[in-house]
């Protein structure tokens, strides 16, 4: 599992809300975290909880000394193998911290220390406007393809792109160009093609852009086919072919680029990301996916008969492999630090030899190779992606802004986003989204005010989810997960916080993901259903102790293809409703009584084209209230109102912050928690690794 630790930021929360302890030890342990998690100061931090650790209580001293190796490894520093190894010998007794430095030596001590091979470099070329970076560099690595509709290459000294293709406007032609990949030679670049008849092909023309020619052509495989490389001899392309239209079909396969038959390698496992054949043409490696979803393996496979055999196997996420020049390593991408690194492992006749090296760490949440260079550089796209929550207080009277946001602190990779807190507002459900293997991981993460600690809930359900409602009984949470395979139905899922078990809460169909709500009480589920011929959306009440449903209202007015919101009152009495009316021009928000009854609107304003987001509107505690975010001005930065219920003018609260998404009002109706930035933002840089010891032939 990922290695990373969460502590909190929320504005002295973590002090305000610990319980207060005579021993003066603790309470300095606490000082310390604050200094390191609040005011991120690193070095101070370090030299308090060193003092900490000469105390006479042995836990808070143990406590403080991993504190102290956690700091030294965000410093980089060396130093923190020091803090750890004196965890193991001195404080053995203590057998939850041993084991955590433990743990952080054997990840020090298997990724080389905190450094990696001297040379090698990593530089970032390119940092894409416009279009997809799903191509490869040319074999002397001045230019690199992508596609943007058409297909393009890049210059990479220039800085100029040039077209390949020339499909014309959406409006003339809604083909376009998929992945490429560069021959040996670089004279040819091969491309997958969305043709007019609805499917993909793989197309091969020259680097100029002449003699464009269909070399493969196969409706039943015309999904979205990868392409990797071409085989040394120029002669075939490595490429996966999925079946078109869900069809389940997906294989491996070379395709001759003179034509003819095309040879099929491997139908993969439940899940793949990448593959690549060896210079030598005798060998095909690739990455399969396990049961869990924060796990995936290397095999390697001969190409002309013998069995498949483990390449590399450990409790991480190793993927994306692929041949160094040489033809006497493969390096993959694996997260067995904590973060993303690149590692090498020797392969000596179809075999591996040896354990895997660490060739640079810390390369970047969402990693994508996209091949050498004859000289031995590794290009490759790392992903932008950035997200925080964050926590201020409100005004509960005056509903203004009283001090800026800060984000939690967080020791780890990932994003985090969906913020919400527990009844009883002493914890904070979030979670904590990953890249691993290419695959996004998301995990559900609890964060106690008490401590300062978060620890993760191990959530077994497949698919991505986001959003925890908290169940009355503080105990268990809600959580929305396509597991269901009926068309649609959406499912939710009653996750136990301690367990991770799940049970399913109910299947309904929603028009809109999030669009529900749940009483306080939980004893009554609402949500909207369209039933044809009826106009409009319904909204369900429905008892969740006897299953009994009934339709309590109405929304007739709803523009195309807008996506309403419903938030029941705290006292769950009245229906409060965020939707897009008049062809989407405005935003409406209305009330109206829970057990049925007509609309009554509030006010509207208008809709900026950015507001997308259906569930930014929540209830103060005291219900006089709604909080709801708007997109205001030229550019539509995110603004937080508050409006009153009992009528009035909307009010500004002074909370204006770009990318600001789900949010979360506490109980004290004072503090909030909401999550800024684009965790969906897809690899859009590209960086070149150099100097890499033994790539080259």
């Amino acid at each position: 599992m990922r290695f990373g630790y969460v502590a909190v930021f929320a504005c002295g929360l973590a002090l305000a809300a610990a319980p207060q302890k005579s021993d003066k030890q603790e309470l300095s342990l606490q000082k310390a975290i604050q200094t390191e998690t609040v005011d991120g100061d690193l070095k101070s931090a370090i030299e308090q909880y060193k003092k900490i650790a000469q105390g006479r209580d042995r836990a808070v001293a143990a406590k403080a000394l991993v504190r102290v190796g956690e700091c030294y490894e965000k410093l980089g520093d060396a130093e923190a193998r020091k803090a750890y190894e004196r965890v193991v010998r001195d404080f053995g007794d203590q057998k939850d911290l041993a084991e955590t430095a433990r743990t952080r030596l054997s990840a020090l001590g298997q990724a080389g220390g905190l450094g990696h091979p001297p040379g090698v470099t990593l530089r970032k070329v390119w940092a894409v406007e416009r279009g997809w970076l799903e191509g490869s560099p040319s074999p002397d690595g001045r230019y690199h393809s992508f596609h943007a509709g058409d297909l393009f290459l890049r210059d990479l000294v220039t800085g100029q792109n040039r077209r390949l293709t020339n499909k014309g406007t959406w409006q003339e032609s809604g083909e376009y160009a998929g992945t490429s990949v560069i021959s040996g030679d670089g004279r040819q670049i091969a491309y997958g093609w969305y043709n007019k008849e609805d499917f993909h092909e793989i197309r091969v023309m020259g680097i100029d852009g002449s003699n464009p020619r269909t070399v493969f052509r196969d409706k039943e495989y015309g999904r979205w086919p990868e392409l990797y490389q071409w085989t040394a001899d120029g002669k075939q392309i490595l490429a996966l072919l999925l079946g078109d239209k869900g069809s389940g079909k997906g294989q491996f396969a070379l395709i001759p680029t003179a034509g003819g038959p095309v040879r099929f390698l491997k139908t993969p496992t439940k899940f793949w990301w990448y593959a690549s054949v060896s210079p030598d043409g005798r060998f095909l490696v690739y990455d399969a996916y396990g049961e869990k979803a924060d796990e995936s393996d290397i095999f390697l496979l001969p190409l002309e008969g013998g069995q498949e055999v483990p390449l590399v196997r450990s409790p991480a996420m190793d993927g994306h492999p692929v041949w160094m020049p040489a033809g006497n390593k493969v390096l993959f991408v694996s997260d067995r630090t904590g973060t993303n690194g690149f590692w090498t492992i020797d392969v000596v006749d179809g075999k591996p030899r040896g354990v895997p090296q660490l060739l640079k760490d810390g390369v970047g949440r969402r990693v994508s190779l996209h091949g050498f260079t004859r000289r031995g550089d590794l290009y490759f796209s790392a992903s932008t992606e950035i997200g925080a929550v964050y926590v201020t207080e409100l005004d509960p009277v005056e509903g203004k802004l009283l001090r800026p946001p800060a984000p939690i602190a967080q020791r780890s990779a990932g994003t985090s986003v969906a913020p919400s807190w527990s009844p009883d507002g002493r914890r904070l459900a979030y979670y904590s989204l990953s890249v691993r293997g290419g695959q996004r991981v998301e995990t559900l993460m609890i964060l106690s005010l008490e401590t300062g600690e978060a620890r993760s809930v191990p959530v077994r359900l497949d698919g991505r989810f986001r959003g925890a409602f908290w169940l009355a009984d503080g105990k268990s949470v809600l959580v929305n997960a396509p597991q269901n395979p009926k068309p649609g139905l959406f499912t939710n899922y009653r996750v136990d916080l301690e367990t991770g078990d799940h049970v399913l809460f109910r299947s309904f169909p929603m028009p809109v993901p999030g669009a529900g709500d749940l009483s306080r009480d939980n004893k009554t589920h609402f949500w909207f259903v369209r039933e044809e011929p009826k106009p409009g959306l319904g909204v369900i009440s429905c008892d969740v102790a006897t299953g009994q449903q009934r339709e309590i209202a109405r929304v007739t007015d709803l523009a195309e293809g807008g996506f309403p919101s419903l938030r029941v009152s705290p006292d769950g009495k009245h229906l409060a409703l965020k939707l897009p009316v008049e062809g989407g021009q405005w935003t409406a928000i209305r009330l109206a009584p829970a057990t049925g009854g007509q609309w009554r609107e509030l006010c509207r304003f208008p809709r900026s084209e950015k507001d997308t987001f259906p569930w930014q509107l929540q209830w103060t505690p005291d219900g006089r209230n709604l909080l709801v975010v708007r997109h205001t001005g030229k550019d539509g930065i995110p603004e937080l109102w508050r409006i009153p219920v009992a009528g009035g003018e909307p009010q500004r609260t002074g909370l204006s912050v770009d990318g600001m998404g789900l949010f979360s009002l506490h109980p004290d109706g004072r503090r909030i928690a909401f999550e800024s930035g684009n965790p969906s933002v897809e690899a859009r840089e590209l960086w070149v690794l150099e100097n890499i010891p033994g790539a080259a032939k």
